[in-house]
């Protein structure tokens, strides 16, 4: 089920060839309105005293410090994270406490604004130098609004692999990257001086201390939706997509695959559903080389039949599988 989140926004980030950090100015930010599972909350008192059990250290918006996140919340969102991919049949992604900062003073600056930006100047409230290298490298969400709910990190999650219905799937590239190896989670909750609510969390994806090596049992593809699959994670209205691994040597082996020439059909009991808004790219979202699409008609606790043809620069041109969305 899904609950309507006020002000919501999320922001990705692609990275060049080179691996040199930063943005290719493909990524963007959009209104979000739905997410899956938002915890509610029916006063001001509940949120802040919710929103006070995430840290260790309290945040402060007076003092421009970002607080320190428990090491539950932390482990809570590596074992949701890993969740996920193991749908996908992905490898798990470790831990890493170097970046920690850096994404609790990302998500500082991003809830004290009420904006996203991978690139923040230094005129923004609560800048630093942490907090812009953490947005320069990172999955971003923030919320803020007087009826924002204390959303839990499967929530953030959830957003991130849907993008709110957008064609533009750049935080679930990285999510479901095999090559991700680790990640680092910052998070800032604050109720703001006109009493307002504002929060903000920060997902590392590049650009660590220390390179993840590149993991073993990668799959031959990553395809979303995939086997049975939680609705929380996919809405029917939501882009499917398929990435191709034709190396497991690095993310970037795999940028000559193209989908230029595909065709893809989805099969249901009662046969073919409409696929319609195909679009492709070999952008640097994790791995560099996607296609995704939208199906009409589609119901969950159905069993669904993707077939995709005509893929060229990988080791094979056709792929099957199958999904279905349970509840």
């Amino acid at each position: 089920m899904r609950f309507p989140l006020r002000s919501l926004a999320a922001l990705s980030l692609a990275i060049p060839a080179l691996g040199c950090g930063g943005s290719d100015g493909s990524g963007s930010a959009g209104s979000v309105a739905p997410t899956p599972a938002a915890t509610s909350t029916s006063t001001s008192t509940n949120w802040a005293t919710g929103a006070a059990a995430l840290f260790d250290v309290q945040p402060s918006l007076a003092n421009c410090t970002s607080g320190t996140l428990k090491a539950s919340v932390k482990a809570d969102f590596l074992a949701k994270l890993n969740g996920v991919r193991a749908l996908h049949n992905l490898p798990p992604v470790t831990y890493s406490g170097d970046e920690d900062q850096q994404e609790q003073d990302s998500s500082l600056m991003m809830a004290a604004a009420k904006q996203l930006s991978h690139s923040p100047d230094s005129s923004w409230q609560c800048y630093s130098a942490s907090g812009a290298a953490g947005a320069g490298s990172s999955n971003l969400v923030g919320g803020w609004g007087s009826g924002l709910p204390l959303n839990s990190e499967d929530d953030y999650l959830g957003l991130w692999l849907t993008e709110n219905g957008a064609a533009d799937i750049g935080h679930r590239r990285w999510i479901l990257s095999p090559f991700l190896g680790k990640t680092s989670y910052g998070r800032v909750a604050l109720t703001l001086p006109d009493g307002s609510r504002a929060s903000a969390a920060s997902m590392r994806v590049f650009r660590f201390n220390a390179d993840p090596p590149v993991p073993t049992g990668i799959p031959p593809f990553v395809a979303y939706p995939y086997g049975d699959y939680p609705q929380r994670y996919f809405g029917v209205g939501d882009y499917l997509s398929f990435t191709a691994i034709a190396s497991t040597a690095s993310s970037w082996a795999n940028q000559s695959v193209s989908f230029a020439s595909a065709t893809v059909s989805v099969t249901g009991p009662s046969g073919a559903l409409p696929v319609t808004d195909i679009s492709t790219d070999n952008r640097g979202y994790g791995v560099p080389n996607s296609i995704q699409w939208r199906v009409t008609g589609l119901a969950a606790g159905i069993t669904y039949t993707v077939d995709i043809t005509g893929v060229s620069g990988s080791s094979q041109t056709s792929y099957s599988y199958t999904f279905r969305i349970v509840s």
